[in-house]
């Protein structure tokens, strides 16, 4: 698997698979709205995980569905139909940046919600 695979990958979400990746992004920047705000911490990590995995499906549904638009456009390049390492690279590697980016989130959330708790702001 080389960089090609990742950035081709990268590329035919966002330009043909957006609607998925955006409606998973939705969903789970929800999720971890709603889970930042549980007291108990088995609840926070278990609305965490769950958005990881609905983004991290998500990715994959985005990249496959760019693939066979990429595939359905007239005259499509000859890279459009090596679609072999674009859905690999998703599926095993797309948890990384699903956990990155939510779990910043869910950081910053759990953060910002701390100082509001704290007694020296008043």
């Amino acid at each position: 698997m080389n960089a090609h695979f990742l950035l081709e990958a990268v590329w035919v979400m966002f330009t043909y698979g957006w609607v998925s990746v955006a409606s998973g992004l939705v969903i789970s920047s929800f999720l971890v709205l709603r889970g930042s705000r549980r007291a108990r911490r088995r609840a926070r990590f278990a609305t965490l995980g769950a958005a990881i995995l609905i983004l991290w499906v998500a990715m994959f549904i985005g990249v496959d569905a760019g693939y066979r638009a990429w595939q359905n456009i007239p005259n499509p390049p000859e890279e459009a139909f090596s679609d072999s390492g674009g859905p690999f690279v998703a599926l095993f590697l797309g948890w990384l940046p699903s956990l990155v980016v939510l779990g910043g989130a869910h950081l910053l959330l759990r953060l910002r919600r701390k100082q509001k708790e704290t007694p020296a702001n008043k």
